[in-house]
């Protein structure tokens, strides 16, 4: 029954490939703000995005001791901070410029910070509720949600919240995942999530999948098709959209634009994407087939 479904969504998408224009492909999900924010709002870039994105809270605000304290927030006791830094450029005078050759000058300050987790007080609860009400009000999907939570606790993946959908598979794996409440449907978010779990079984420590593509090159596009036929198997194999969604196939059909002269392209990425999609799968918890009454 499985390879049947497999079969099936291979074949709709490469009759779909056929039929939509890539330039119309839509991102399923909206931006909320995951990135790291301080007070005001503004986001923190560069190193200190860095620094922040991956501390391990759900909350994205940030602020320094003091900015709490004027707003009657609490640091809670045991509370560790976090290092922020800023750079300041200044320009130097005319007559030192013609003297040392120098243009600008650089002060550079470090800061540390809280994360509102961290804090305690009735303003940071409301910067937090500011940010939830943006999150659309979906209910979960049962079985998918019980394959994403046996397949990340099985395998030690860790889900952090981010703006981006992708799978880091450096020393310390994790995804990095809009919330459910991001995605126009529950339905969208479980199959980008698919998409990334896919993504993840090609490591060296489960299938072992050639993952040194770059974005744009074949080998990377090769292991998007993959992760992308595997999100459609598995969701079809968890009763969810057996047909792929379109946005999906303009998706394919972006990467495969320069690979027309490939016809074993398709086959051997659906052939990757079926072992991917079982490995996958194989920590669902499997519906007991009833005893046959003795006779």
């Amino acid at each position: 029954m499985k390879n049947k479904i497999y079969q099936m969504v291979t074949d709709q998408i490469i009759e779909q490939l056929e039929k939509v224009n890539s330039k119309d492909y839509n991102t399923p999900w909206f931006c909320v703000g995951h990135s790291p924010i301080n007070l005001r709002g503004t986001a923190y870039r560069g190193i200190n995005h860095v620094l922040l994105s991956h501390s391990g809270f759900d909350s994205n605000i940030w602020a320094t001791f003091k900015q709490w304290s004027s707003h009657d927030c609490k640091i809670k006791k045991g509370e560790q901070t976090r290092v922020v830094v800023l750079w300041k450029f200044f320009r130097d005078t005319e007559e030192e410029s013609e003297t040392n050759g120098k243009t600008k000058a650089v002060m550079t300050r470090y800061f540390r910070v809280f994360n509102s987790a961290q804090v305690e007080g009735d303003y940071a609860r409301n910067a937090e509720q500011k940010f939830k009400d943006k999150l659309k009000s979906h209910n979960p999907i049962a079985e998918a949600e019980n394959f994403v939570t046996s397949y990340t606790d099985a395998e030690r993946l860790s889900v952090r919240p981010s703006d981006r959908a992708y799978y880091a598979g450096g020393i310390v794996e994790y995804f990095g995942m809009p919330e459910l409440g991001q995605f126009h449907s529950p339905e969208h978010y479980y199959s980008v999530f698919a998409h990334e779990i896919t993504h993840s079984t090609g490591n060296a420590n489960r299938l072992k999948r050639d993952m040194t593509g770059r974005f744009g090159d074949k080998a990377y596009a090769f292991e998007e098709l993959v992760a992308e036929l595997g999100s459609a198997m598995i969701c079809g194999s968890l009763g969810l959209e057996a047909k792929p969604r379109e946005d999906h196939a303009q998706y394919i059909k972006g990467w495969l634009s320069a690979l027309r002269n490939d016809n074993s392209f398709v086959i051997s990425a659906a052939s990757k994407a079926q072992k991917a999609a079982d490995y996958a799968l194989q920590y669902v918890a499997q519906e007991e087939e009833p005893l046959q009454a003795a006779e």
